[in-house]
């Protein structure tokens, strides 16, 4: 039955986008608390999370997320890594299957790094800039105006920013 919501609303909110385009000529960016937008799939940001381990700590180089591991500074990419996913629309019982650990795990992640950022934890922050560095590097920030760009070195978007800083506060 969600599903079926979900799918109603995102073609509701693409014809509603391509009407206005035609009307107005402006592209619009909807941010729908409902309909979630997966990006990227979990393999990718468990793939991007193990490249920034690495270049972080070389001595993890076998590890992996099925490793069962409490060294801080391992644990702490993979508790990043989960606030991240899950933030940007995977469920927790998705992730924690992803990452061979329960749903309570995930949660307790989720709150880890959330506490962490607003106490400004220097360590937890530096690693959630590195690895949304990361993702943003593999998916692109599209530019404002993508007719007259002729480089291909993406740009900060403040939607994107703004929606980010929407997500996080929810």
């Amino acid at each position: 039955m969600i599903d079926n919501q979900k799918t109603k609303q995102k073609t509701q909110i693409n014809r509603f986008k391509k009407r206005f385009y035609k009307e107005h000529n402006i592209h619009l960016y909807v941010i729908s608390p409902i309909v979630s937008i997966e990006t990227l799939t979990l393999d990718k940001y468990k793939e991007l999370t193990l490249e920034c381990i690495l270049e972080d700590h070389p001595k993890y180089i076998n590890y992996n997320f099925s490793t069962k591991c409490k060294e801080r500074n391992f644990v702490m990419y993979i508790q990043v890594m989960s606030s991240i996913a899950h933030k940007n629309g995977y469920s927790l019982v998705s992730i924690a299957e992803s990452i061979f650990r329960t749903h309570a795990t995930v949660i307790n992640s989720c709150r880890t790094v959330d506490n962490a950022i607003e106490t400004k934890n220097k360590n937890f922050c530096r690693i959630l800039e590195k690895i949304q560095n990361k993702i943003n590097a593999y998916v692109g920030i599209i530019p404002e105006n993508i007719e007259t760009k002729d480089d291909t070195k993406s740009s900060s978007d403040p939607i994107w920013d703004q929606a980010r800083r929407f997500i996080n506060e929810s």
